[in-house]
């Protein structure tokens, strides 16, 4: 799809903070892996949207499944570590099932993804990832008075190799993650490079969402 800022596939209106909107990135981050899955026929059952904070990510790629290929997710989960996008969450999926005529199953999990590891029920759960991370570490830039903004924005609970450990535990062999991934070439960081020092996916570079770095990490 275009990497403008102009979104053409609208879904619905979602229900967010008002003190933290999120950005075009997370609908076209939808509408691409959407769009990798339709033209590529890649087969899947469980979904999850990592990071999730109000669902965007998630529910659009699923909208777009069920409008456009009236097909429907078997089970779509959402992992968020601040509980306060809990009401908007809810919210959004309640929305979702109201437009698509579906009830399709849809968990929340409030936890942060380092302790994913520990708990066995996670473990190669997922088909198919959906993750849109924070994109700066701590000492990357200023940090906002609202621990809320903090938490969006920055590494803070868990960093990077927390994230790409976890993608790893929670797909099943042969399922993939789709990431946005911020060049940090600014702060001599190369996130790709980080990636293939785990030695655990093969790494598609998808090209850019609004300047963004798209990939798809595959898990053998």
């Amino acid at each position: 799809m275009a990497a403008g800022s102009l979104n053409l596939y609208k879904s619905f209106t979602y229900a967010q903070p008002e003190t933290y909107h999120f950005s075009h990135d997370s609908v076209f981050l939808a509408r691409s892996v959407f769009e990798t899955v339709r033209d590529e026929n890649l087969a899947f059952n469980t979904v999850l949207d990592l990071c999730a904070g109000c669902g965007i990510i998630g529910l659009d790629f699923a909208f777009h499944l069920a409008k456009e290929l009236n097909q429907n997710v078997s089970q779509l989960d959402f992992i968020e570590v601040q509980k306060v996008y809990e009401s908007f969450l809810r919210k959004n999926i309640e929305t979702f099932h109201s437009l698509v005529k579906v009830q399709q199953p849809a968990n929340l999990f409030f936890e942060n993804y380092a302790n994913l590891k520990l708990m066995p029920e996670f473990k190669g759960k997922y088909d198919l990832i959906l993750c849109n991370p924070p994109y700066f570490r701590i000492g990357q830039g200023k940090l906002s008075p609202s621990e809320f903004k903090n938490r969006c924005r920055f590494y803070i609970d868990s960093g990077f190799t927390e994230l790409i450990e976890s993608i790893h535990y929670l797909l099943k062999p042969g399922g993939s993650a789709f990431l946005l991934l911020e060049s940090l070439e600014d702060h001599n960081i190369d996130v790709v490079s980080e990636i293939k020092e785990f030695n655990l996916f093969e790494i598609k570079n998808r090209g850019l969402i609004r300047a963004t770095g798209f990939y798809q990490l595959l898990k053998s």
